[in-house]
């Protein structure tokens, strides 16, 4: 026969488990908590969503600024009321309808018998045959450009060192931000209404980096 022993208690010891009472205060604790938590996570995912327009402009900005300097050319960034448009500096055009053809002809290609021509030509100058090599395919090289949409509604403001005022970009106004080979440009500060928020931001002369950023999120409409 096997005896088992029951050691006793230390003195002073005293099992307890938890009361209904401290089971009811814990969990209304994480109640709360839960209850202010959530919205403000929703309320920074809102507004980090309601950013992207503005975030897109910046890294535009930079990619812009580092063409500029590594290609020793000017470029661009234009503003209009549909969107904003990156590419190599042209022709100031005054009218908004100019500028978007020519971007648009910049970026299509030319017809393919135009295309096999100019290649004929570059294979005489260079003492080629004067045909291309058969099922050899041309290659059609668009400068660089870029275009952030804006979603309808929005408005677009510019401020330009030197404005007296903000410049709203509305009907067939459009505003040219010109970057130099030394990466240098007028300063100049933007500002998006969209449906879900007002943003601002500068842009920095000398790094084109994102400065004073401002965003207010918009109440949601029920």
């Amino acid at each position: 026969m096997i005896l088992v022993r029951h050691s006793e208690p230390p003195a002073g010891f005293c099992e307890r488990a938890f009361t209904l009472i401290e089971i009811v205060v814990a969990l209304t604790i994480i109640a709360v908590i839960s209850a202010v938590a959530i919205p403000t996570l929703k309320g920074l995912d809102r507004e980090e969503k309601a950013r992207v327009p503005m975030k897109t402009l910046a890294e535009m900005v930079l990619e812009v600024r580092e063409r500029a300097m590594r290609e020793r050319r000017p470029y661009q960034i234009v503003f209009e009321h549909e969107g904003i448009h990156a590419s190599p500096a042209m022709y100031p055009y005054e009218k908004r309808e100019d500028f978007l053809e020519h971007f648009e002809e910049m970026r299509t290609p030319p017809p393919r018998e135009v295309i096999e021509r100019v290649e004929v030509t570059r294979q005489e100058i260079e003492g080629r045959p004067q045909a291309a090599a058969q099922g050899e395919t041309p290659l059609f090289q668009p400068p660089w450009t870029v275009t952030i949409p804006l979603e309808e509604g929005t408005e677009c403001e510019v401020l330009m060192w030197g404005d007296g005022e903000w410049d709203v970009i509305e009907g067939d106004k459009m505003r040219r931000w010109v970057f130099q080979p030394t990466g240098m440009a007028n300063p100049a500060r933007v500002r998006l209404h969209t449906r879900t928020a007002d943003l601002e931001a500068g842009f920095d002369l000398l790094t084109g980096e994102m400065v004073g950023e401002r965003t207010r999120p918009i109440a949601e409409q029920p």
